[in-house]
């Protein structure tokens, strides 16, 4: 009879027992011809008989088993991914984390990190825990796909789940931490949403509970959205990570990867194993960055950035395509604001969604995986690196397509009247995403370009005019009608700039070629002829600048119409420089400028007025000024309605010299009088449109919305 436990090798049916072969049966032993007539059957009749068939090695318990109690374990749970070797610009953020977990007045406090793929959520609450290691009793990372075999071995270790248990795992580990006294530290990393959360996070305990997410979508109590670097903080790392010292590369390059964390790892870890200088990898990202950013492999994340938001884009294509179009369109703008509500129209456009209630839900699938910005006013932002990616995916024909509807779609959003006042918060907010989908030679742009003049931001405007200026003479020539007008703006934002003698020899130069190719008295030609005339006047020559608006009037008035804007702003043009100094405000004058632009006669500065004579008799003493005051009637002011008394002359401050005025010492002129007389007659219908004393030229029409 077996009890305990006994080694037993069975062999063709025979029970080996310490080295004995038998039949063993109720503790006796069968001989072999009791064996069945099969050779191989074995068979055990009693209470505690075993029957073993085959080749097999193993333990048979035939008597009562007392297993040992396990002992409570020894050490602290501990189960946390390795710390991250460097974590720049995050102080403050774990700071702030700190003090929100400690100074709940809930728990379990939860506190879920959000934030773009790559942007390192999980290497901030791993820092964290490492940091604060020993303010807790328990800390757990747990995968949020694989939580129940994680949490199994923490209910293994925590001596409540023995090795064949039933039991949930994730309700044990709940019933542990609510009874715990210390603090403990919970890590669910990667949740994809909300709901991937229920009945998983614990409902008691002393702890703390931190998510790693990509979804955007969480309670302002709940959440915490990791932003990228700051650009200098991202330049310093980049430079430790590669072991360079260009800090000037180093920064270009944290704007090309648009300072997500990821990126700038890979980046490094490229230049540090392949031996290529910060500039050199620069000029890789421009030129082959689709292939660039598969290479390299950074510390701490397994995926790289060519790959890293693929299974994003993969869900989004099969669950909601408009949100996956809605994307790539947005790819194609600038990365920062993107108004998309002044982009989408209430009509269909291909796959794109339509209608409000479509657009928020495809902005709310976006914002699902963190790959948009938390939108605001009708404004959202897409990492730089998002957008490369989800254009790379495409083919270069698939890629102009997007961006072909993209600027049908910004084009059709612009105003028409780039000086109107009122549409220059619209201009505003597309100009940039018109600098991103426009080619330099699209009329769009030369139109934002009158508007950045036309708002007074005249530097800006002369360089962007500059640039398109510089491209359409290198695509139609000097002599192209486009490249005439942009020549024409460019001159003008050169004056208001500052230049006027700039501005006088642009002009001078583009009348020739505009006379000669669009004819003498063409209105754009007339139009430049005005500007040269006034432009020369600004720089000093009042003379020519008379001349030149006396010659142009009468051509105006025939080609125009005597009442036509621009003919009016030549005659007005022609008056204002006819006057004398001392009616003119003096900062629309030449500070160098000594004589009448009319005459020419020297200005002759008259000596102040002498200060009338103060009363001889000395003030009264302080009693006698403050006695009551006098019944008999004040005298009153000659001002009809006023009430005032008028002041005595003991009482009247001294007066201020009147301010030296210059005048014209020619006041028998002849041609003083006639220019009096000019302005009278035309003052009225020059102020009606004064504002247009300089229109530019600009080949912007009434548009009607275009369609593909």
């Amino acid at each position: 009879m077996l009890y305990g436990f006994t080694r037993v090798v069975v062999t063709s049916g025979v029970v080996v027992v310490d080295g004995r072969a038998g039949l063993h049966s109720g503790g006796m032993t069968v001989p072999d011809e009791a064996r069945g007539s099969d050779g191989g059957r074995v068979q055990a009749t009693g209470g505690r008989s075993v029957a073993v068939g085959g080749d097999n090695l193993g333990v048979v318990a035939t008597g009562p088993v007392h297993l040992p109690s396990r002992a409570a374990p020894a050490v602290r749970p501990v189960r946390l991914a390795a710390r991250p070797p460097r974590l720049a610009g995050r102080d403050e953020v774990l700071a702030g984390l700190r003090a929100r977990l400690t100074g709940s007045p809930r728990l379990p406090c939860v506190v879920v990190v959000h934030g773009l793929g790559g942007v390192g959520k999980t290497s901030l609450v791993v820092e964290y825990a490492h940091r604060h290691l020993h303010d807790y009793g328990l800390v757990w990372q747990v995968p949020a796909e694989d939580a129940s075999t994680a949490m199994a071995g923490l209910a293994a270790l925590l001596g409540a789940r023995e090795l064949v248990d039933v039991a949930d795992p994730i309700d044990q580990v709940q019933a542990l931490l609510a009874a715990r006294t210390e603090p403990w530290l919970l890590i669910v990393d990667n949740a994809p949403g909300a709901e991937a959360l229920q009945g998983l996070l614990p409902v008691a305990g002393p702890g703390h509970v931190l998510v790693t997410s990509r979804a955007g979508s969480w309670p302002p109590v709940h959440g915490l959205e990791l932003p990228v670097l700051d650009a200098e903080v991202a330049a310093g790392f980049l430079l430790e990570c590669s072991g360079h010292d260009d800090g000037a590369a180093a920064a270009e390059v944290v704007a090309e990867l648009g300072a997500l964390p990821l990126a700038l790892e890979q980046a490094g870890a490229y230049m540090a194993d392949t031996g290529t200088t910060m500039a050199g990898y620069l000029a890789l990202l421009r030129e082959r960055r689709a292939e660039l950013l598969a290479h390299g492999q950074p510390w701490g994340y397994r995926q790289r950035v060519a790959s890293t938001w693929q299974l994003s884009f993969d869900q989004l294509a099969d669950a909601d395509p408009s949100a996956i179009a809605l994307l790539r369109l947005l790819a194609c703008y600038a990365p920062e604001n993107i108004p998309y509500r002044m982009l989408l129209s209430e009509h269909a456009f291909g796959e794109l969604p339509s209608g409000e209630l479509a657009v928020n839900t495809a902005i709310s699938a976006l914002r699902r995986y963190s790959l948009i910005s938390r939108p605001a006013d009708g404004l959202v932002s897409v990492h730089r690196l998002v957008q490369a990616v989800t254009l790379d995916q495409l083919t270069p024909d698939q890629q102009q397509g997007r961006r072909q509807v993209a600027g049908i779609l910004l084009e059709n959003a612009l105003p028409d009247d780039p000086e109107a006042v009122a549409h220059w918060p619209t201009y505003r907010a597309l100009l940039p995403h018109a600098r991103a989908v426009f080619p330099l030679a699209s009329p769009c742009l030369r139109t934002l370009a009158l508007f950045l003049g036309a708002s007074g931001d005249y530097r800006t405007a002369k360089a962007h005019t500059h640039d398109i200026y510089e491209r359409l003479l290198t695509l139609n020539g000097p002599e192209h009608p486009d490249t005439l007008a942009t020549w024409h703006n460019l001159a003008r934002w050169i004056g208001q700039a500052g230049d006027a003698v700039g501005a006088r020899d642009a002009f001078a130069a583009i009348l020739p070629l505009r006379e000669r190719v669009l004819g003498a008295e063409h209105p754009d030609t007339l139009a430049t002829r005005h500007n040269l005339a006034r432009w020369t006047g600004m720089a000093g020559d009042a003379a020519s600048a008379r001349e030149q608006f006396i010659a142009l009037l009468p051509i105006r008035e025939r080609v125009l119409g005597p009442e036509h804007p621009h003919t009016l702003t030549t005659r007005n043009n022609l008056v204002w420089p006819t006057r004398c100094r001392s009616t003119l405000p003096t900062k629309a004058w030449p500070a160098s400028r000594s004589s009448c632009w009319r005459c020419s006669s020297r200005w002759n500065a008259p000596s102040p007025p002498n200060a009338p004579p103060t009363p001889a008799s000395s003030p009264k003493p302080p009693a006698a000024r403050s006695a009551a005051p006098s019944l008999t009637p004040q005298p009153r002011s000659n001002t009809p309605g006023s009430s005032m008394p008028k002041a005595t002359p003991s009482e009247r401050s001294p007066p201020r010299p009147a301010s030296p005025k210059p005048r014209c010492t020619a006041t028998s002129h002849p041609d003083h009088a006639p220019a009096r007389g000019f302005l009278r007659n035309s003052v009225t219908l020059a102020i009606a449109t004064i504002t247009s004393a300089d229109s530019p030229m600009t080949s912007a029409r009434p548009r009607q919305p275009r369609r593909l």
